[in-house]
Formats: C-alpha cells, sequence, structure tokens
C-alpha cells in the first residue's frame, strides 16, 4: 500500500513519495443568496506503479452537487449519478478491467470522497466539482465559509458512516496550495466585502467585484468572506421550472428579511464551553473572548452558569443572579480557561448542563455552546438535545470548525449559530447571539402562496429578527404572481404580516429545481429518497457518481494498483500546533514550513495539547485480557492473518525490552507482527522526524501505554522507561503528536472491520476481509 502521508512539495525520510495531489483552484460566484462554485482537483502519479487514489474532503454545508467531470490526460467524461451499489459495481468492474474508473461518495456532515481508480505512471487526472448553495442573511449581513480541510474529530469515524478507507487522515507534513477567486455580482458587489481569514485582492468589473486569493494560500483553514449590504435587503421572490416533476413544475424561491421582535425579558444562560485538546491555541483563545462579549451584554435581571468540559464535565459557577460580584468572579474563571480536559464528550456535557436547575425565569433556560464541534458522534448527541426541551445556541469556532455538526444541535432545538474564525470579531458575535436570545419567539409562523402547493420545504423551529428564511415550494404552470408572505400569530390571537415577496425574477437553468429537491430529500428515507436522488441527479447516502475513461487496448492497467489515500492537511491552530492570528499571543505560523517540513515550534504546541488529552480507547472490559498471554503472543514463529492491535505492539515491544533485546533490533522483520495500514502510515510520519524504524517502534509503544490505565499497559510502561530514557524528550513529544492524529480514532484493543465492497480495500489496508 502506498499511503498519501506527504504534501507538496514535501521532504519525507526517503524522498521516495511525491505528491500525488498537486493542485486545487476554485472559482466561485455569489448572487443574493444563492453561491455557485467549481473546484478543480489536479492529481498526478510521478511513481512508476498504478495508484488507486482515494481522497476524503469538505464542502459547504448543505451544498448540492450540480455536476462532476473528469479530464484524463485531455479526455473529458461527465459523471452521472445512479444507486450506491450499481455505481460501486460498475466502479469495480472497469478497475478489473484495467479502464480508468473515477466515483464520487457522500460520507456524511458534508464530507465527499473521490475513488480514482488505476491512475497510471505518468497519468495526469483533473476532478471538477460544480456545486451550489443558498446562504441566510444573519443580523443584516452574508458570511460565506468554503471549507477545504476537515480537523481531526474526536470518537469513531465509523458510528457517522464512514468506510475506513474513507477516514480523512491528518498529516502534519501536508502541504497543498489553493487558487480561488469569488465575483460578488448584482447590489451585494456595492457592499462592504472582507475576507478576515485571507490576504485578497479586489477587482471591479462590469459583473461586480471580484475577490482573489493573494500571496501563499494552503488548505489549511476555512476561506471566509462577510458581506455587509449598505442598506437593509428586501425579501425575494425567484421563480425556476421543474423539468422533473409533472404535478409541480414550477418551483417558488423565497427569500424572507425577518423583523425585529420584541423583548422577552430577563435571561437565564447556561454557558458551556469546549476545553478539549482540539480547542488549544487560537480556538481557545477565542472562547475567551466571545465570552467576554456575553458578559458585556447580561444585566442584573439575566442569569447565568458556567460550565466547562472536555472528558469530564467541569461545573464553575451554578446558575445565580448577574451581580455585579456574580460577572467580576465569571470574568475571573473565563480569563483562567485552558483547553485541559481531554476528549470531547459532547453529550454527556450538554446532558449535565440541561439537568442544572434554574429558579425564577419565566421562559426557562437557554444553553450557549462555544466549541470547534470536531466529534463524530453526533445523532444521539443532537436527540438528546431535542428531548431536553432547552433552546442551544452555538458559537463555532476555530479555522476549520464541523459546520454541519453545530448547526444541526442548534436547529433542532430552536436555536441558532454563528461561527467565527481567528480575525473576526468575536465579541459582536456573542453580541448578535444574545441579540436573539433575548428576542421573543415567533408563533405559528406559515407561509402564504396564494395557491394550494404540492410541496414545501419544512420551516427551521428558530427565527430571528435580523436574520432571512430561505423556503421553496412546488406549485402549478402559470400559478398566480400574487404576494407571497410571511406570517405569524402575535399572541392575542391575530395574524401578523412578517414579511412578503413580490419581485418575481425568473431563474434559468435547473439550479433552483435541484436545490429544492435536496431540501425535499433530506426528510425522505429509503427508496423514496434514492428514487428523488436518481430523478434530480443529486448525490446522497443512496447514491454515488460514477463515470468511466476508456482506455486504448495498449494503456489498459494490467497490475494491480496499489491503494493511495491523500491525506489533509492538519488545520492551522488546530490543537495548538500552530497559530493563525496574535490571539493566543504567538506569531502567525502553520505546521509545514515552506518545503515541507515540520516546524519545532508547532509540534512542541501540538505535543502540549497531546500531553493535556485522557483519552483511553479500550473498547472491551479490561479484565478481559491476559498480559502474560499478550506478551507472548506475537511470538508465534509465523505472520498473523489480522494486523497487530495498538495494545499487542505495546506488550511485543515490553517484552523485547524486558529481554534486554538492543534498541536499534527492536524491529524484526522474523518476529510475526502484522502491521496496521495506519500503524505504518503513522511509523512513517514520526521516522521522517529523523528517528530510526526501532526508535519509531518504540515511540508507538511508549505512546499506546499512555492511553489506557490496565495494570498491564501500567507494567508495559516501567518495561519500557529506561529505553525511552535514551531518546530526545522533545523527540517523544513530537512523536505523540503524530501518533494522536493517525491512531488517536482507533481503539487500542480491536480494529474495526468494514463490510461488502470493502473485501478487496481492506486486503489493501491490511485489514481482515472477514
Amino acid at each position: 500500500m502506498n499511503d498519501e502521508n506527504n504534501g507538496f512539495v514535501l521532504t519525507s525520510a526517503d524522498d521516495s513519495a511525491p505528491p500525488v495531489l498537486v493542485d486545487v483552484r476554485a472559482s466561485g460566484r455569489l448572487e443574493g443568496v444563492l453561491f455557485a462554485l467549481t473546484l478543480r482537483q489536479t492529481y498526478r502519479n510521478a511513481g512508476i506503479t498504478p495508484l488507486e487514489v482515494i481522497y476524503t474532503f469538505p464542502l459547504p454545508h448543505r451544498a448540492v452537487l450540480l455536476g462532476f467531470v473528469s479530464e484524463l490526460n485531455g479526455s473529458r467524461a461527465e459523471g452521472q449519478i445512479v444507486a450506491r451499489q450499481a455505481a460501486e459495481e460498475r466502479y469495480e468492474a472497469a478497475l478489473a478491467e484495467g479502464e480508468a474508473p473515477v466515483m464520487l461518495e457522500q460520507s456524511g456532515d458534508g464530507l465527499h470522497t473521490a475513488n480514482i481508480g488505476n491512475l497510471n505512471p505518468g497519468d495526469e487526472i483533473v476532478l471538477e466539482v460544480r456545486f451550489a448553495q443558498l446562504l441566510n442573511f444573519e443580523q443584516g449581513r452574508l458570511r460565506l465559509s468554503i471549507p477545504t480541510t476537515i480537523a481531526p474529530r474526536y470518537g469513531d469515524a465509523e458510528q457517522a458512516g464512514l468506510q475506513p478507507q474513507q477516514v480523512p487522515l491528518s498529516s502534519l507534513q501536508a502541504e497543498y496550495p489553493l487558487a480561488l477567486s469569488v465575483l460578488v455580482r448584482g447590489s451585494l458587489a456595492r457592499a462592504a466585502i472582507e475576507c478576515p481569514t485571507h490576504r485578497v485582492v479586489h477587482a471591479s468589473s462590469d459583473d461586480g467585484v471580484t475577490l482573489s486569493l493573494s500571496g501563499r494560500a494552503w488548505l489549511d483553514r476555512d476561506v471566509v468572506i462577510t458581506v455587509a449590504p449598505q442598506e437593509p435587503q428586501p425579501s425575494l421572490l425567484v421563480r425556476a421550472s421543474d423539468a422533473v416533476s409533472s404535478t409541480s413544475p414550477q418551483v417558488l424561491l423565497t427569500a424572507f428579511q425577518l423583523p425585529e421582535a420584541a423583548s422577552r425579558g430577563p435571561t437565564a444562560l447556561k454557558l458551556l464551553v469546549d476545553c478539549s485538546g482540539s480547542m488549544a491555541g487560537d480556538s481557545i483563545a477565542s472562547a475567551r473572548i466571545a465570552l467576554r462579549g456575553v458578559l458585556s451584554t447580561l444585566t442584573a435581571e439575566d442569569q447565568i452558569s458556567l460550565t466547562r468540559f472536555g472528558s469530564k464535565v467541569d461545573h464553575q459557577m451554578a446558575p445565580r443572579r448577574c451581580t455585579a460580584e456574580t460577572l467580576v468572579q465569571a470574568a475571573g474563571l473565563v480569563a483562567l480557561i485552558e483547553a485541559d480536559l481531554g476528549g470531547t464528550e459532547m453529550e454527556a456535557a450538554l446532558r449535565s448542563v440541561f439537568g442544572l436547575p434554574v429558579k425564577g425565569s419565566e421562559h426557562g433556560a437557554d444553553v450557549l455552546l462555544i466549541t470547534d464541534g470536531e466529534i463524530w458522534k453526533t445523532e444521539s448527541t443532537i436527540e438528546a438535545a431535542r428531548a431536553s426541551g432547552q433552546r442551544v445556541f452555538v458559537i463555532g469556532v476555530g479555522s476549520s470548525p464541523a459546520e454541519a455538526v453545530l448547526r444541526g444541535l442548534a436547529e433542532a432545538t430552536g436555536g441558532a449559530c454563528e461561527f467565527v474564525t481567528p480575525g473576526e470579531a468575536l465579541e459582536a458575535a456573542a453580541q448578535r447571539m444574545l441579540h436573539r436570545i433575548r428576542q421573543q419567539p415567533w408563533r405559528e409562523v406559515h407561509v402564504e402562496w396564494g395557491v394550494h402547493p404540492a410541496w414545501q420545504t419544512e420551516l427551521p423551529k428558530g427565527l430571528f429578527g435580523g436574520d432571512s428564511l430561505v423556503v421553496m415550494a412546488g406549485v402549478e404552470a402559470g400559478a398566480s404572481a400574487q404576494p407571497i408572505r410571511l406570517l405569524a400569530n402575535d399572541g392575542l390571537g391575530m395574524t401578523l404580516e412578517l414579511a412578503r415577496c413580490e419581485d418575481s425574477p425568473c431563474s434559468a437553468g435547473d439550479s433552483v429545481s435541484r436545490m429544492a429537491a435536496a431540501r425535499r430529500m433530506a426528510a425522505l428515507e429509503g427508496e423514496s429518497a434514492q428514487r428523488l436522488a436518481v430523478d434530480y441527479q443529486l448525490m446522497s447516502p443512496q447514491t454515488n457518481c460514477i463515470l468511466v475513461h476508456q482506455r486504448a487496448e495498449e494503456d489498459k492497467s494490467t497490475a494491480e494498483a496499489e491503494l493511495h489515500r491523500v491525506s489533509v492537511m492538519l488545520a492551522a491552530g488546530w490543537g495548538a500546533t500552530s497559530v493563525v492570528s496574535g490571539l493566543a499571543g504567538f506569531d502567525l505560523g502553520q505546521v509545514g514550513g515552506a518545503n515541507g517540513t515540520v516546524t519545532s515550534r508547532s509540534i512542541d504546541r501540538a505535543a502540549a495539547a497531546i500531553a493535556a488529552m485522557e483519552m483511553p480507547r479500550l473498547s472491551r472490559a479490561e479484565s478481559h485480557f491476559d498480559i502474560d498471554a499478550l506478551q507472548g503472543a506475537p511470538h508465534t514463529g509465523s505472520r498473523r492473518s489480522e494486523p497487530a492491535t495498538l495494545l499487542e505492539i505495546a506488550m511485543h515491544v515490553a517484552t523485547l525490552c524486558d529481554l534486554g533485546t538492543p534498541l536499534d533490533a527492536l524491529v524484526d522483520e522474523d518476529d510475526g507482527l502484522k502491521l496496521h495500514a495506519d500503524v505504518r502510515l503513522a511509523l512513517d510520519q514520526v521516522r521522517a522526524l529523523g528517528t530510526t524504524e526501532s526508535q519509531a517502534m518504540l515511540l508507538l509503544a511508549g505512546w499506546v501505554v499512555t492511553q489506557g490505565k490496565t495494570m498491564g499497559l501500567i507494567q508495559a510502561g516501567k518495561s519500557l522507561e529506561a529505553y525511552l530514557r535514551t531518546v530526545d524528550a522533545l523527540l517523544i513529544a513530537r512523536s505523540a503528536a503524530a501518533f494522536r492524529l493517525v491512531l488517536g480514532g482507533h481503539a487500542i484493543d480491536a480494529w474495526k472491520r468494514p463490510e461488502s465492497r470493502l473485501h478487496r480495500l481492506k486486503a489493501s489496508m491490511g485489514l481482515s476481509p472477514g
């Protein structure tokens, strides 16, 4: 297997693995509430063996794929969306026949996985992804966020529906360049347009204003563009044709601008702050600033509590009135907040905070959560929040927050979500959120279309003055052009008009009808969802996009392709591995240097973050382990059919240390140990830091024994202690960061097994095909 653990112009230990992902370019257009972007990824096989390339990458929240094209050595092919199983069968058949298949899968939470089969030596392929997204005005401004990387997440990725080969691998060394431009058209071109995340240049033309990234830009953080119009935006109505539907051939898209609601009086606010290791550095500094913004808006009539969470929950202040003394005490606690609580057990923290009693509040309590949202376990967390009856408002921080996770949590409870990246006005974001929380909720909100619609997209539970609301419906052809109104109950039994749409520009093409179908599909399951996805050519959990480049007979691949998983760049500022801005008191920096090398300063920060994490990963009861048997297990004289677990590797190395084996002989090809693909990847990254193969194995064993507290692991740690003393302490800390990034999501005592089509991929990854 040839895993991708290198990035653009990366130097590695043997300098023999050139990067496969060599260029990423994107161009977009923003007009009104519609954003469209074309993304082009270039892959090149500069090696000597055929490759099967797999790359998991993010698209914006609720983005709808409108087109997928591939260019292999200049030959262009267009993808077709079909049922998932049919796509997989076609891909596998083309792979076996020596053709060049390409398949795109939706992995969940905005993640997509590209599979490129039989990329022959010397081949260059460009994948072109075209998508569109509907945006909302938030307190009078548009915030456009284009994700470029996937930050490491806490928990088991398979719980989120990802297959093993789809799980993104973050690399400390990967470095991929990004070129991007966005054209802002229409009335928004006259607005104040800023990019707080990157240096940009503005260019005006008759079409509008184009923003282009300038200087060095990488796939290591979201690209954020904010647009603040000089005048209030009117509500908007767009009519579009739907060539697929015979019952509703016309789609109405409305963007209502919501008026301010009345104040509902004093607020009971439960502050919940993520203090897990991933928040170290920029994110926790952002959280402190946001919390100061919250405290500055509270009055003596309000109530607050303050809770930190990570692997455990730390209630620092019980609910109480916001007296001057309380606010001073809260400010002192906020100043001392650090990201030192290990993993991100968000569900347990929310349940604990929901249970905090609040007295004397007419409206109950609301939760304000500040986090980067980097978790895989989401469904049960969202369900627990929905069942609580308390609204959850979220401020997402960091360079690459998990937007789908956090928006899902807020929307399920009737709350709202704001995102702030280093460089944005954090206190202003907190104050905008408090403005929402203090508003009286609108009741019985509904749309009066003037005709009976065949379908209508669901209205969110939380509607707040200053934000916009996008709703779509399907109607008959030639439906009346009378105004469409958004109505609510005023609380006294009278109907109140909140907004109306009268303008009716027409939209050409099928973008609007397909985005409407995507919204409708979210409420369907099984065959109904699959049928709608195929009819409208939409990506979904039930469908994949597939195309096949037909090769000439002499160009067909005859050798078995090696699996090549492209790593993602580590999100800037993640876990204090770097600092994006001056928030945390350091200079601007990032993980990789200009030549792809890892800087000691960034690794020191990574090591500090890793050291703060307390994340045991035993997946079975600790009493199940027979330490003597485990120590002897690797010495069977024959290679096992399944890869050794992390626990078995640590016990094996500890046994060798007990036997007095020389340090340079800890790795022996005849010892019977078969290594999992991710273990090999992690060891390669540590070797790139300047270690020998045996040192890397020792460091791996040393890291494993810190991940649990069984008697066996404690004893193994004692066996390793003398050997580890011979290794530089900084190197131990640096290696811990690499092991945490690659292996941190695995249990130490077992490897999860994939299913069906994955038998072939499992063998390539060193996994059992059972």
